[in-house]
């Protein structure tokens, strides 16, 4: 009869954590492309909407010198107005599983709740995607550090 090794029991813990990890991540729903993005030297955080098409939503990954992560996204509702918001809403954001653009809605990944996109800036409910202020500056939506920050307490 074989004898069970503390080396098979660290396999096995290892293989039931990694099983679960990759579960969670398909079944989170959140399969999205994050765009790096940093501050620049005064603290403002350009992103480029020219080639941004109606009902088009891009995903951004802010980190600043601090290491400090914010995830959030700029979209172009049916009119032509941007919409930007932290991938997050404020009842679901301590399990990171953040929104998807289907067909010009933003969906919770977590709740299925959705949110029309030319909606979003107005920040309607709790499974909603929480608004980020900005400014357009020509072709490009202009976010301050500080207010990008604010939303880091949903990815802590």
């Amino acid at each position: 009869m074989r004898r069970f090794r503390p080396i098979h029991g660290l396999v096995l813990v290892l293989s039931v954590l990694a099983l679960g990890l990759a579960t969670e991540r398909a079944l989170s729903g959140n399969g999205n492309v994050y765009i790096p993005v940093s501050p620049d030297a005064q603290g403002r955080v350009e992103v480029d909407v020219a080639d941004l098409k109606p009902l088009q939503v891009r995903f951004y990954r802010f980190l600043n010198a601090g290491n400090q992560e914010v995830r959030f996204f700029v979209g172009r509702d049916e009119s032509g107005a941007i919409q930007t918001a932290f991938d997050a809403s404020e009842n679901e954001y301590k399990l990171r599983r953040g929104f998807r653009s289907q067909n010009g809605w933003m969906v919770n990944n977590k709740c299925g709740i959705s949110v029309r996109l030319d909606e979003v800036n107005q920040g309607v409910s709790g499974c909603a995607p929480v608004p980020v202020p900005f400014h357009l500056d020509g072709s490009k939506v202009v976010l301050a550090q500080s207010d990008v920050l604010d939303g880091w307490r949903f990815f802590r």
